[in-house]
């Protein structure tokens, strides 16, 4: 069983190439074409053998295409949602049917979906587990509303929402008719519009909005068309059209991203601050708080990165240690579960941070 969403946008998907195009005749023997030019002072014939002539083949971007129509209607949504491992769909599986074409071009994966009436969602849980990173775009011929940290937003038909799947949402259940999804790496999206994490649950409609929903049914619509020497081209072309759409509608929302940025940092700190003796790794830190890498180290630049808001914490919670009448452990043990494996290194992080070293800490405490 393939697997879509952030799969197909990495190319492994399985999908074949389609046949190449252009045919050879067989050339005959001793056949020959001949052509003459008259020029205004030479006559040029030219000789050409028929065996010299070949076609050129050209190839087209890859595709893939997934149906439940052959598989017995029981068994038909269960082999659509582990399609869909990147999602928890909700449907109704009594009558279910699917069908989705994949077309890759360039980075991108475009795909027309059309599915009996389904709501998929991305849940914290879900986040932490698989790790998806990638970027989607939903073309939409219905109306359906979208869920996400920030609240519950409209999103007309024919409107554009842009969902990045390292953040919570859900979206409500309707039908899918000739829906076109485009789905994109993080990376891809960065390098057009560095503030990347704040395009989630935009919903891109009004004349730019609408300019872009062309520009994705002309390529669902002359996809067999695109030759794979052309991908490449047209996907960063996208991409530009893309970030022309999004750049004013991420204005109107960074003013309302500064109150929830905040209670994202305190919560990071929280699962920081009890993790203090556990070895964290950032991008396990990212998906327990549903957020990106990039999203994350922004968070804390004001407090001088990740990194060392951590390294001030647990130098902090050992000097409270060193503090603490009823503490027997010794300086190594106490720095150890911290992370501090050398004692040189605590005493020079520790000394920087406080102006004395944890021994004269323990002392002055103990008023020795």
């Amino acid at each position: 069983m393939r697997r879509a969403d952030a799969d197909h946008a990495r190319g492994r998907d399985g999908s074949v190439q389609p046949p190449v195009a252009g045919h050879a005749e067989p050339a005959k023997k001793g056949r020959h074409l001949c052509r003459e030019w008259n020029g205004p002072d030479t006559r040029v014939t030219l000789r050409l053998s028929s065996t010299s002539i070949r076609s050129t083949a050209v190839s087209f971007v890859p595709r893939s295409l997934f149906t439940t129509d052959a598989l017995p209607e029981r068994d038909r949504f269960e082999a659509w949602r582990a399609l869909f491992s990147a999602h928890d769909l909700d449907a109704d599986p009594r009558g279910f049917a699917g069908r989705i074409e994949t077309i890759l071009v360039g980075s991108m994966a475009l795909r027309v979906m059309n599915a009996a009436p389904q709501a998929p969602a991305r849940s914290r849980a879900q986040i932490r587990r698989d790790g998806q990173d990638s970027f989607v775009l939903h073309l939409s011929r219905h109306p359906f509303h979208v869920e996400t940290d920030r609240g519950v937003v409209a999103v007309p038909a024919g409107a554009i929402s842009l969902n990045d799947l390292s953040q919570p949402y859900r979206r409500s259940r309707v039908p899918e008719t000739d829906s076109l999804i485009l789905a994109l790496p993080r990376s891809s999206i960065a390098a057009v519009l560095p503030d990347e994490d704040a395009l989630h649950g935009l919903i891109l409609h009004g004349g730019a909005g609408r300019l872009l929903a062309d520009h994705i049914r002309s390529l669902a619509a002359h996809s067999e068309a695109i030759a794979t020497t052309d991908a490449a081209h047209i996907a960063q072309a996208t991409l530009h059209m893309i970030a022309a759409c999004a750049r004013p509608s991420l204005e109107g929302t960074a003013r309302a991203a500064a109150p929830l940025d905040a209670a994202r940092l305190r919560a990071a700190k929280r699962l920081m601050r009890a993790n203090l003796t556990t070895p964290l790794r950032i991008d396990s830190v990212a998906r327990e708080l549903g957020l990106s890498r990039s999203h994350l180290y922004r968070l804390f630049e004001p407090e001088g990165g990740v990194a060392r808001y951590l390294a001030r914490q647990r130098l902090a919670a050992i000097r409270a240690a060193l503090e603490d009448p009823l503490e027997r452990r010794s300086i190594g043990e106490i720095g150890d579960a911290y992370g501090f494996g050398s004692s040189g290194l605590l005493s020079r992080a520790f000394r920087q941070a406080y102006g004395l070293s944890p021994r004269d800490c323990r002392a002055f405490a103990r008023g020795r």
